[in-house]
């Protein structure tokens, strides 16, 4: 008699577990607040404010800023969260990355954000980083414009001297200096994309802000007047 006691005890408690299991597994995580984590409660606020969506798949971030994913020295577990949309009509992608700073004795990693959208035309490539941001130092020593004022913010790196003198001198040096969007942004004149990039969290991160930078930049440039060797 004991032990039949004992078995219906063991069962009711393993149909009671069941029965919970059962009933998490039918909520929704993101309509049920207490099953949420603050990270993904302030995600869906970015895609219900920006209009983007969050995605697990891959969007391809390093082939599409390779001066940039090259920093994630080609290990992909170090972009971390994928955001894609649309924005004034233009498709762009919102990436948070880990880069490794140029204090290779330390081996020290910071978390970045880049909004990416498509380059009008393609062409050489030109990085513009803050003098003040030392992770991008693991690049090639940098060029200095000739414009005090610009060479005191910004650090220029370029492949090709005609190409970057020319899109510099298209007013985008005074558009940087000016726009207080741009201050501690770093820019990459990629390929075939823009970037912009900020030391933080995607969650954190002004995206609109920095969409909005990038299109209006890529906007200001005559494209089709520079140099394309």
């Amino acid at each position: 008699m004991t032990g039949l006691v004992l078995l219906l005890v063991i069962l009711a408690i393993l149909g009671a577990g069941v029965a919970v299991g059962l009933s998490r597994r039918k909520r929704n995580p993101f309509t049920n607040q207490q099953f949420v984590s603050e990270w993904e409660q302030r995600m869906r606020a970015v895609e219900a404010s920006l209009g983007w969506r969050f995605v697990a798949e891959d969007q391809g971030f390093q082939e599409r800023v390779p001066h940039v994913g090259r920093m994630l020295e080609a290990d992909r577990s170090r972009v971390k969260y994928q955001l894609v949309g649309q924005w004034r009509g233009v498709p762009v992608l919102a990436v948070e990355v880990v880069l490794r700073t140029d204090n290779v004795v330390t081996h020290e990693f910071r978390t970045y954000s880049a909004v990416v959208v498509p380059r009008p035309m393609p062409g050489p490539w030109v990085l513009v980083s803050p003098r003040e941001d030392s992770v991008w130092g693991i690049f090639e020593q940098f060029t200095l414009t000739g414009d005090p004022l610009f060479d005191q913010r910004y650090e220029v790196r370029r492949a090709n001297p005609a190409f970057a003198t020319a899109l510099l001198g298209s007013g985008l040096t005074q558009a940087l200096l000016q726009d207080p969007r741009a201050a501690g942004v770093a820019f990459a004149f990629d390929e075939h994309a823009l970037a912009a990039v900020v030391p933080g969290h995607l969650v954190q991160a002004p995206l609109g802000h920095l969409a909005d930078l990038l299109l209006d930049l890529g906007g200001r440039v005559p494209w089709q007047a520079l140099p394309r060797g």
